[in-house]
């Protein structure tokens, strides 16, 4: 079974490997979704939601971007927990277990980044209603799929096909808007005609 220990961490974020996923790269990404986010709810962003977030590295930069915005970051892996959780925020729990996390209120920021291509279609069906629930505003699910050139860890990847995960998202209640983007049905029916994918 696949451990998401300290040796993993090293090899895919601070190894030969570190270059996937760069910290100029990653400060883009956060600043691509910190703006998304705050364009569609029409203010400041308040509250992150990051599931699967590893050793949260994603806490940091926003922490830079937006030092008032609270950050909660889920991951499975008891080594990033033990080293991040207190410093970054981070509980110890499971995308197919999000059910039992209790939050006072939604979220203006959820993400999933990099981690439901490694799950089976029976943790996305039980994980993906409650992580739609928990969107205020803007989810950012990056997903790879059959159809990308995929650098990285490919060990337990799923190779879906793209209108898989569309229909997944679609059957929660998840629309698109592009670049990996998805707002609930509430937010979509407000935003502008071709601001939404036909």
């Amino acid at each position: 079974m696949k451990e998401y220990d300290r040796e993993y961490f090293e090899r895919w974020y601070r190894g030969r490997f570190a270059a996937i996923g760069s910290a100029p790269t990653l400060k883009r990404k956060i600043a691509t979704c910190v703006a998304m986010a705050e364009f569609v709810l029409d203010r400041p962003l308040q509250s992150i939601l990051d599931i699967g977030c590893g050793e949260g590295r994603w806490q940091p930069v926003l922490y830079e971007l937006r030092p008032d915005a609270s950050y909660i970051g889920i991951d499975s892996s008891r080594y990033a927990v033990d080293r991040f959780g207190t410093e970054r925020n981070l509980r110890m729990g499971k995308f197919e277990q999000l059910e039992y996390h209790v939050f006072e209120d939604r979220f203006d920021l959820v993400v999933c980044s990099d981690v439901m291509h490694y799950l089976t279609s029976a943790q996305i069906d039980a994980g993906l209603p409650v992580l739609a629930d928990l969107v205020e505003g803007v989810a950012f699910l990056e997903t790879f799929t059959r159809a990308d050139e995929v650098e990285g860890d490919m060990v337990g990847f799923k190779k879906r096909q793209p209108g898989t995960y569309r229909q997944m998202f679609r059957e929660v209640g998840l629309v698109p808007i592009g670049m990996q983007f998805y707002v609930p049905d509430d937010v979509a029916d407000i935003l502008d005609a071709l601001e939404v994918p036909g």
